[in-house]
């Protein structure tokens, strides 16, 4: 980033005017080069001069057959907000290297394209998928209504994977898939927010944009790590989600249905998580109206179940953690453990994310 001082100087009898860097004409492209109009965004006392047609692009050349650095590449450009991006190869790119890169744009946006040969991966817009791009409280919505649908199949979850494992393995994954779409919807608003193509009122409605989406996406990956704590119940490579139900249902560890001592500890997590559903629905509403005096409730409410859990995980354990219990007794607790440890960071994440919220309410009650 270059800072420029510039003076403002009067133009006519109402107007002002000032002089814009030449060098960043001068790397204006197409159609933003030929029409030379720019957005000018006002956000408090802030006045933020960006181009109409943004053209901007990203090229790279790597010597190795590594896929990571190729997925790398184009998430970084994707988030930045680059309108194309391409990576050259001296030689050729591995067979891998072009699936993995194919795969990986599809995933972060159906609106891009994907141009690729021997020597050369690209993407680049849409131009008729990207006419009127969604803005970024719709995204969050979705986002969290993603995240309630989680929440719901882990419920399911949690209450079948000792008594039904098939039914268990088709809710993981679902559970991925919304693993999928909702990092996506991440992704997409970070690149709206980075290209400024929504709407903010300030400076701080930007960084609170950012911020949450940071923050759910994390909220997102804790609900999402009981999916990988279940595979290790089942013994089974959460790779293996892939494919279909049946070939997994053969390759599985099929745990022990819970004892009585266990299953209470199973129902306080359940109600738990109906608990921690209905708080991602506080958390939407109070998100996308801007946030209220509630929030200092809804956060008292969040800290108090978080802690509670804790109480609750320790006390039964203590109790049930006696000698002379079965060995099958020891594994089920164990997985119950592991189980209660993801319970309790989705109630930490979702703690952040109370925070986050009154951090925004007192800077706007500042600028009111």
């Amino acid at each position: 980033m270059q800072r420029y001082r510039k003076k403002v100087t009067r133009s006519g009898k109402g107007a002002f005017s000032l002089y814009i860097p030449k060098r960043w004409i001068d790397g204006w492209k197409g159609e933003q080069a030929k029409d030379r109009r720019v957005d000018l965004l006002q956000m408090d006392d802030h006045l933020i001069i960006s181009p109409v047609h943004k053209g901007s692009s990203k090229s790279v050349r790597i010597d190795s057959d590594s896929v990571d650095e190729v997925r790398h590449f184009l998430l970084s450009c994707y988030v930045r907000g680059f309108e194309s991006a391409e990576i050259l190869t001296k030689n050729r790119f591995t067979d891998e290297q072009i699936c993995g890169a194919r795969s990986f744009v599809r995933s972060l946006d159906d609106r891009l394209t994907l141009d690729i040969s021997e020597t050369r991966i690209a993407y680049n817009k849409n131009a008729s998928a990207m006419l009127s791009p969604p803005d970024a409280s719709h995204l969050q919505r979705l986002f969290l209504d993603k995240l309630l649908e989680g929440m719901r199949l882990l419920e399911e979850l949690l209450e079948h994977f000792d008594k039904n494992p098939r039914r268990a393995i088709h809710l993981m994954q679902m559970l991925k898939l919304l693993e999928e779409d909702t990092d996506k919807l991440a992704l997409q608003i970070l690149r709206l927010a980075s290209r400024m193509e929504i709407p903010f009122e300030n400076l701080v409605d930007l960084y609170f944009v950012i911020l949450t989406t940071n923050t759910m996406e994390n909220l997102g990956d804790s609900m999402y790590g009981m999916v990988r704590t279940m595979c290790r119940v089942y013994n089974v490579d959460p790779a293996r989600l892939l494919y279909p139900p049946e070939t997994i249902i053969k390759e599985i560890s099929k745990p022990s249905v819970l004892d009585s001592s266990l299953e209470s500890l199973r129902q306080i997590f359940v109600a738990d998580l109906k608990i921690l559903a209905k708080h991602i629905e506080t958390l939407r509403d109070l998100m996308l109206s801007g946030g209220t005096e509630k929030i200092e409730i809804y956060l008292d409410e969040l800290t108090k179940l978080r802690d509670d859990l804790g109480e609750e995980l320790g006390k039964i354990i203590k109790s049930t953690a006696t000698k002379g219990e079965s060995p099958t007794h020891g594994r089920n607790l164990v997985h119950l453990v592991r189980i209660g440890y993801r319970v309790g960071d989705i109630a930490t994440k979702l703690e952040e994310s109370g925070k986050h919220l009154i951090t925004l309410h007192f800077s706007r009650g500042l600028g009111d």
